[in-house]
């Protein structure tokens, strides 16, 4: 891995970052279509940075740790923002918000103690996230077009309830090994 900073993939990453606050004013403004071509931009930079790191050997440090951030602060972002317009019930919003809390306050612990922290998702972590990321969009589509119909987003909704549940517990049990195995 390099060190620059200011190559083409992170700079695409900023732009997501950027791009974030947009999509939850538009979320917030009820314009559902202007969110996802928003989201839209956003997926297609997330594809491109990564593309453009590995081919053209660009990695670094700072996009390795900069591209999940920019990820999650988009996930959540609009999962707040879609709580906030009443469009995903508390339950979803609270264990989405408590499965990351568990996340971020483990590894920071893990690297205060050890120094070593390597963030590895889980195969329960991939399918969060992508259930997350497909509820957000079924409610954009939802709110924007009346597709897909409702019974189908509140299988959505539960379904990626029961995976953030399983997945925060996992990460809770993960983070509490290393921590056993960090003291030995």
């Amino acid at each position: 891995m390099q060190d620059r900073i200011l190559n083409i993939p992170n700079i695409l990453t900023l732009a997501r970052i950027i791009i974030t606050p947009f999509i939850v004013y538009a979320i917030i403004k009820h314009e559902p279509a202007m969110a996802l071509i928003l989201m839209g931009v956003a997926g297609i930079t997330d594809m491109l940075d990564g593309a453009i790191a590995r081919y053209f050997d660009q990695r670094s440090t700072v996009g390795a740790i900069m591209d999940p951030l920019a990820d999650k602060l988009m996930l959540i972002s609009t999962i707040v923002s879609l709580y906030l317009i009443e469009q995903l019930p508390a339950f979803l919003f609270l264990a989405v918000v408590f499965r990351d809390m568990i996340i971020v306050v483990g590894a920071i612990a893990y690297e205060m103690v050890t120094h070593k922290l390597e963030m590895q998702p889980t195969i329960s972590s991939k399918i969060t996230t992508f259930l997350q990321i497909m509820l957000v969009l079924a409610v954009l589509s939802h709110m924007a077009w009346q597709w897909p119909e409702e019974t189908i987003i509140q299988w959505v909704v539960w379904l990626t309830f029961a995976f953030t549940c399983i997945s925060g517990l996992q990460y809770m049990i993960v983070w509490m090994r290393k921590a056993v195995t960090a003291e030995d």
